[in-house]
């Protein structure tokens, strides 16, 4: 894989996620990137928080850092690199894939089976167990890794379907 410019950097983040558009500045070990924001976004507070990524040019993984300084990300970027201890988590290319099977729902509450399958090589085992998230706080439980992912995917599908959680999704993480 080349990520040797801007130019294939930006494809690259493309093929992760083709809707949305970044910023890239090049490091020693490959591209900081930055999601640009619509003006409607920025007046709306959404660059508060936003993480940066990073592309690693020498293995093509992206990694999601907080919303520090562009400097400060390719510093621990780097850091990680040398010493083996990571404070970006990977992104893309996906480790799994997930889907969700709801098996129960109330006025509070909404249960899902979620079934975690691994794209890595070798594959990890399979992960099966129920997902139970309050409709209105959005807690859950479990407070796993892949969890997280599917109780935030469902969350955004509610929001888009007016409220409505669907009763089967799938998403990667």
């Amino acid at each position: 894989m080349e990520l040797d410019n801007k130019e294939q950097a930006l494809a690259y983040l493309a093929q992760m996620s083709p809707t949305e558009t970044f910023q890239v500045q090049p490091f020693q070990s490959g591209w900081v990137a930055t999601k640009v924001l619509s003006p409607e976004q920025m007046t709306t507070g959404a660059a508060v928080g936003l993480a940066r990524l990073v592309i690693d040019s020498e293995t093509g993984i992206i990694y999601q850092y907080p919303s520090w300084s562009a400097t400060m990300v390719a510093e621990a970027h780097t850091t990680a690199k040398q010493t083996g201890v990571r404070r970006g988590r990977q992104i893309y290319p996906y480790q799994w894939t997930i889907t969700l099977q709801r098996i129960e729902e109330n006025e509070q509450t909404i249960t899902y089976q979620l079934t975690a399958e691994s794209l890595t090589d070798p594959p990890e085992a399979t992960r099966q167990h129920p997902l139970t998230i309050e409709k209105h706080t959005h807690r859950y439980d479990p407070r796993d890794s892949l969890s997280s992912t599917a109780m935030a995917h469902v969350r955004w599908v509610s929001r888009q379907n007016q409220g409505v959680w669907p009763e089967t999704d799938t998403t990667q993480e």
